[in-house]
């Protein structure tokens, strides 16, 4: 196998998996490195395009949920994410994945921002990613376990990964732009002609992986140093 040079990383902010990968990824960059360009794609375009749904509206959802929520509570510590926090209770709106008012489909608002910056200021939008994936899964919310999504907050965010104030204000304002929509739109199919049915998808040379499990297969397979998803933090199977 070729040495490996770049991973390019597909991702949509709400999905869990991709905030495990994303996190991984990032702490062994320069253990690896390699440069990871930065893909952000919308998830609901990704499951429309491949008549893919959600895991849990799938007819046996049910039967996975025990193993499901235990999952998550253990990728918290195998991905060394003490301060993740369980699924917001406005992923979906009331109504369902339908739902406009649920975090799955006002993700336009925030994905659009981190393809603007992308567009404008790519040496930040590491910083960004960061900053958005937090606000979904590690900052506090609502007294109703809800994630709560302002053009303030987004700007804020922009401004902590560096971009001045008017730099911020110019990327919320850009949010709408057919330039934009047009990016997220060529990442969703660029994407699923790779192959991707969902997020995480990452294309590391001619291979393909999808999910945050993956990880150490594609280490494996591009002979890349593995001792779990934190290097500063070994991982020692408990038998």
């Amino acid at each position: 196998m070729p040495k490996l040079n770049k991973i390019s990383f597909f991702y949509d902010c709400l999905s869990p998996f991709s905030y495990l990968a994303f996190h991984a990824l990032k702490r062994y960059q320069p253990v690896w490195g390699i440069d990871i360009e930065l893909k952000p794609f919308l998830l609901g375009g990704v499951m429309a395009a491949t008549k893919n749904v959600p895991p849990a509206v799938r007819p046996w959802a049910a039967a996975t949920a025990k193993v499901s929520a235990q999952d998550m509570v253990r990728n918290k510590q195998y991905f060394n994410l003490p301060h993740m926090k369980p699924m917001p209770n406005n992923f979906f709106g009331p109504q369902g994945p339908a739902d406009k008012t649920g975090l799955s489909s006002i993700s336009n608002t925030y994905m659009r921002c981190l393809a603007a910056v992308s567009m404008k200021y790519p040496d930040c939008l590491m910083g960004v990613t960061t900053g958005v994936f937090e606000m979904i899964w590690g900052d506090d919310r609502d007294g109703n376990n809800n994630v709560v999504v302002t053009p303030t907050r987004l700007a804020r965010i922009c401004e902590g990964a560096g971009l001045s104030t008017e730099e911020a204000d110019l990327i919320l304002q850009k949010v709408n732009a057919d330039t934009v929509k047009s990016i997220l739109r060529k990442n969703v199919e660029d994407a699923v002609a790779l192959g991707a049915y969902g997020s995480p998808f990452i294309v590391a040379g001619d291979q393909v992986y999808f999910g945050s499990d993956r990880l150490e297969v594609m280490a494996f397979t591009h002979d890349l140093a593995w001792v779990g998803p934190d290097p500063v933090r070994p991982s020692v199977a408990k038998l």
